[in-house]
């Protein structure tokens, strides 16, 4: 497998790009679930909320590099009619910039709310900002209760474009990031 992109492959370093930012935003998104359903004050929640942040923390820095990657490296030529293709960007870049977004929120809020970041254990980002709970609060909110469920939503549909791509068109969309 070649590491370069061609006009019709993804090359074997985009690959593993893409491939390892969903699987550290799935991560990211299963820490966070689980913390959820523990009961409040249970010695795990906070260790899995580290584990959330530091996944998350883990992800902006993927996709900054990857966005990187991609200026030097291109890709290939999109599949589809002009409205998939279209559709395609659309859901890409807002893909892009909420795995960018959220993790800067998440920085964000632990800032404002006055806590150290624990990133895996390894390093700890102090806050440096003054204090301030209701814009923390209110990071919070957008966080959890608009971005997550969009992403969600931009998940399933990259993930059904690709599948739609397969199934029906027959065309290599899918097949060139994987093979």
């Amino acid at each position: 497998m070649s590491l370069s992109n061609t006009d019709t492959r993804w090359g074997g370093l985009n690959k593993v790009m893409h491939w390892g930012i969903a699987l550290v935003v799935i991560l990211t998104i299963s820490a966070a679930w689980y913390a959820g359903s523990l009961p409040k004050g249970d010695p795990g929640k906070g260790t899995w909320m580290m584990l959330h942040k530091s996944f998350g923390v883990t992800a902006l820095a993927l996709m900054v590099l990857w966005r990187i990657i991609r200026v030097k490296t291109g890709r290939p030529a999109p599949y589809g009619a002009i409205w998939q293709v279209r559709l395609a960007q659309v859901t890409h870049w807002s893909l892009i910039l909420l795995v960018i977004a959220m993790p800067l929120a998440g920085i964000l809020m632990s800032q404002v709310g006055g806590r150290d970041l624990v990133v895996f254990n390894l390093f700890t980002i102090p806050p440096v900002m003054a204090e301030n709970k209701d814009l923390a609060g209110l990071i919070y909110t957008v966080h959890t209760k608009l971005a997550a469920p969009l992403l969600l939503f931009l998940i399933v549909a990259h993930v059904a474009g690709a599948l739609w791509h397969h199934v029906f068109d027959k065309d290599e969309t899918l097949k060139r990031m994987i093979h």
